[in-house]
């Protein structure tokens, strides 16, 4: 009886060593081929550097909420975005090549955690969160286009989208208070998460409007167009959304 227990107990020993290790193996993997490094100059075609970014999918069957935004958040490639007409554009050819990000926006429970890094989002980098801050402002929208996406919009809840829009109107209003973003286009990021909430809950004021034609390229597009968008009137519609949920 003696062997049996100790035998036992080794099993049970061994067990719990390999399902910790495997555990954390999951919870911290990394890119393991990142621009910069010797493999990835190594590598000669856009498929090759596709196909080293993609996450395997034993790793995507596992991931918490936390670390698939993480891995969104770190995503060596985020600001390919920009090489296409328009934001929007763009993200959806990184879309068709990424299975990280198509993961993110099929969840349903990550959108608290995307938000909880916004949040965290200042002016000049992420206050508390252990992400590198380089290209920052290029960083800062790429995380207001994931947080725009109606896959993740629609997977909030009531609170989670006041939240969110509370959080972008106050970040538009640091960035034209703020040197290094005042004079970016890009500063129209964060309305475009505020309009993009508004089509979502089909706001009355909006369904109403006389330019939702030209809010709703915008949200479509994410950038510029030959209509003139009309910031103030996505403004005071966002100030009437929050005050009628507070």
């Amino acid at each position: 009886m003696k062997r049996l227990k100790g035998f036992l107990f080794i099993l049970f020993f061994i067990v719990t060593c390999a399902a910790n290790a495997q555990t954390a193996t999951k919870a911290t993997w990394d890119y393991p081929v990142k621009p910069g490094m010797e493999q990835w100059n190594r590598l000669e075609t856009e498929q090759e550097r596709i196909a080293v970014l993609q996450v395997p999918e034993e790793v995507l069957a596992t991931l918490s909420p936390d670390d698939a935004v993480r891995l969104c958040i770190t995503f060596p490639s985020f600001g390919h975005f920009t090489a296409w007409n328009t934001p929007q554009e763009g993200f959806a050819i990184m879309l068709s090549r990424y299975n990280i990000l198509r993961h993110l926006l099929s969840r349903k429970d990550a959108g608290g955690s995307l938000i909880a890094a916004y949040k965290d989002a200042g002016m000049s980098g992420f206050r508390t969160l252990p992400y590198s801050n380089e290209i920052w402002s290029l960083k800062l929208f790429y995380l207001e286009l994931l947080l725009s996406q109606k896959e993740i919009l629609q997977s909030l809840t009531p609170d989670e989208k006041l939240e969110l829009m509370t959080e972008a109107r106050l970040k538009y209003l640091e960035k034209i208070s703020n040197e290094k973003f005042a004079s970016l286009p890009e500063v129209l990021f964060s309305f475009r998460i505020m309009a993009s909430i508004l089509e979502v809950e089909e706001y009355p004021e909006l369904m109403v409007s006389s330019n939702r034609e030209a809010i709703t390229d915008f949200i479509n597009s994410g950038w510029l167009s030959d209509k003139e968008i009309p910031i103030g009137e996505i403004g005071k519609m966002t100030e009437n959304y929050i005050n009628s949920k507070n």
